[in-house]
């Protein structure tokens, strides 16, 4: 093993907890431990989630720290949210001599970052969803709000020595709220599957050969727009569509209800990733006010695994920004319920192929970029390279 220090990486969720934010960590750490002998520490909390990635056993050394509550009430979430970013920078104190990775989650670990570490720590900034800026795009708390001015205040008071985003248009959203036009930044998608799992030769019980089949699987939260998925559900031609939902998160129930015996919908608890494959179209919506703030990983999944998309929501996306040629854009607005039933009305299973062709290429360019980012990184820690 390297005698470099170890890199800390802090984040709420890792394996086995099945979060894809999780995973993606849990592929670097492999990395820089797999070519390269560097060691890891991960800080991470000691909790459930319901969703989200696969199981998988962790990499590095993981030390899981207490966090006082796991359910869904509004204020006991927001104080263990405050609580759980604190906790996490108190107990990467003692690295601050080495490098320091810090994601976006739990929400407000950054302004803790920004404001405890000491002005010597060397971190990354490695960017999934943006808080406090979530909290207002859910609707939490408005711009005017005194905490929330004070938080963001906090959170871009002193910016990371390296910024990681999951993509350009985030990247220079987050450069232009620290005010540093220039702040070094490596793009690191999240949802490029490392080895894509190989399509089955046995199709599973769903999958219907003679339809297009379309499909949402993954969570569906504030970010995510409920009545893109009403409008296909009202506009499916059970003869010629499907579409599969296996569906979790604060607005999954009602959907779910909604969809519950509709003509064409096919509800199921979990579909592995070995058959998302057989899913042609994968539908992603983020709606506009959510735009930088997340970029939804199932888009980039679905392309690893060959499929196209049906995006729903603004074209500066970085989803739409990178994936648009293997995929259909939906405007978020007025007219969403009538462009979804004139796409299902038009479309084709010959334009669907062809759609799905751009896939690998876009996963390949991908696939790169993503090594270069672990490259460049794994010289960063081991002291070849400034950033």
């Amino acid at each position: 093993m390297s005698t470099a220090r170890p890199v800390v990486f802090l984040t709420r969720h890792y394996p086995p907890n099945p979060n894809i934010n999780g995973e993606s960590v849990c592929d670097l750490v492999d990395y820089l431990e797999r070519e390269h002998s560097l060691q890891s520490i991960v800080l991470c909390l000691d909790r459930s989630f319901a969703g989200g990635g696969g199981r998988r056993q962790p990499s590095g050394q993981v030390r899981r720290l207490w966090t006082p509550y796991e359910g869904n009430r509004t204020v006991p979430r927001l104080l263990t949210m405050v609580y759980d970013g604190l906790a996490l920078i108190w107990h990467a104190w003692r690295y601050r001599h080495g490098w320091i990775v810090c994601t976006t989650s739990p929400p407000l670990l950054p302004m803790w970052a920004a404001w405890l570490l000491p002005r010597r720590t060397r971190w990354v900034l490695w960017a999934f969803d943006l808080f406090p800026e979530g909290f207002h795009a859910t609707h939490w708390i408005s711009e005017r709000n005194p905490l929330y001015r004070l938080a963001m205040r906090a959170t871009y008071r002193r910016p990371p020595h390296l910024l990681l985003a999951l993509g350009p248009r985030q990247g220079e959203h987050i450069r232009q709220a620290y005010g540093t036009p220039h702040l070094p930044t490596l793009l690191l998608p999240c949802g490029v599957l490392s080895a894509p799992p190989s399509r089955p030769e046995t199709p599973p019980a769903w999958h219907d050969a003679h339809k297009i089949t379309l499909g949402y699987c993954g969570n569906l939260g504030d970010p995510h727009n409920p009545d893109f998925l009403r409008a296909v559900i009202d506009h499916l031609n059970p003869t010629r569509h499907q579409l599969i939902l296996a569906l979790y998160g604060n607005q999954a129930p009602a959907l779910k209800a909604y969809a519950a015996g509709k003509p064409g919908v096919v509800l199921l608890d979990h579909v592995p990733r070995k058959q998302l494959a057989f899913i042609q179209v994968h539908l992603v919506s983020l709606r506009k006010r959510w735009t930088h703030v997340a970029v939804p990983s199932k888009a980039v999944s679905a392309i690893s695994v060959g499929g196209a998309i049906l995006f729903c929501g603004d074209k500066d996306s970085d989803n739409w920004h990178m994936l648009q040629e293997a995929g259909w854009f939906i405007e978020e607005n007025e007219q969403l319920a009538q462009a979804v039933a004139h796409f299902l009305e038009h479309l084709t299973p010959e334009e669907v192929r062809q759609k799905q062709t751009a896939a690998p290429r876009i996963y390949q360019h991908l696939q790169a970029a993503v090594r270069q980012t672990y490259q460049t990184l794994a010289a960063l820690f081991k002291g070849e390279r400034t950033p």
